[in-house]
């Protein structure tokens, strides 16, 4: 046996490569893993899109006063439709409620943090539970892919809701300005909906 100049035994020349072609092989095997893994993800109607993701910016903690310049309450019952820096200062209200109504894959690429996923299509079940989470809160933001798509669906939870003082909001431009504006953003599916809506 041969030994090395601290006395100790030192390894024999072909347990070296053995080393070698195994450390090879498992970077082989990482590396075909991980390039199928990103396959299989961008085939996916639902996989995570990498390259649409921002940073979040989160909201303060304490309201700002500018809330309560943004506009003061509107007629009983109207729904207000504001910009999107403006929907943000209703956000650091912990009695808001904010809505998202786009499909499932928008919501699980992109959508305002802390949002709660209603899509359109909803079952009626889906919209009595949005209205049952009102309790105690006294806003309601709802957002689309545009006004448009989330102005009948704010219209519907204020007749179901049926309170007046209600403030319900929906964001101007949907969530395309609110991400162009960098205001907070997440991903990934509603934590809350328990099974993906389809």
């Amino acid at each position: 046996m041969v030994t090395d100049f601290a006395g100790m035994a030192a390894r024999p020349p072909w347990l070296t490569s053995v080393m070698v072609a195994v450390v090879a092989r498992a970077g082989c095997l990482l590396a075909v893993g991980t390039a199928l893994g990103f396959a299989v993800n961008a085939a996916r109607a639902d996989g995570v899109s990498f390259g649409a993701f921002a940073a979040p910016s989160a909201c303060p903690a304490a309201p700002a006063p500018a809330v309560a310049a943004t506009g003061a309450a509107s007629a009983a019952g109207a729904v207000e439709v504001l910009a999107p820096t403006a929907a943000a200062d209703l956000c650091r209200d912990p009695r808001a409620v904010v809505v998202d109504v786009r499909p499932p894959a928008a919501f699980a690429e992109g959508h305002v943090a802390g949002a709660l996923h209603l899509p359109c299509a909803a079952p009626g079940g889906a919209a009595r539970a949005t209205v049952e989470l009102l309790a105690g809160r006294n806003t309601l933001i709802v957002y689309g892919q545009d006004t448009a798509e989330a102005l009948p669906v704010a219209e519907e939870l204020r007749r179901r809701a049926g309170r007046a003082d209600l403030r319900i909001v929906v964001i101007d431009g949907g969530f395309p300005r609110w991400s162009a504006a960098s205001l907070a953003c997440s991903s990934g599916p509603c934590p809350e909906c328990g099974a993906p809506h389809d």
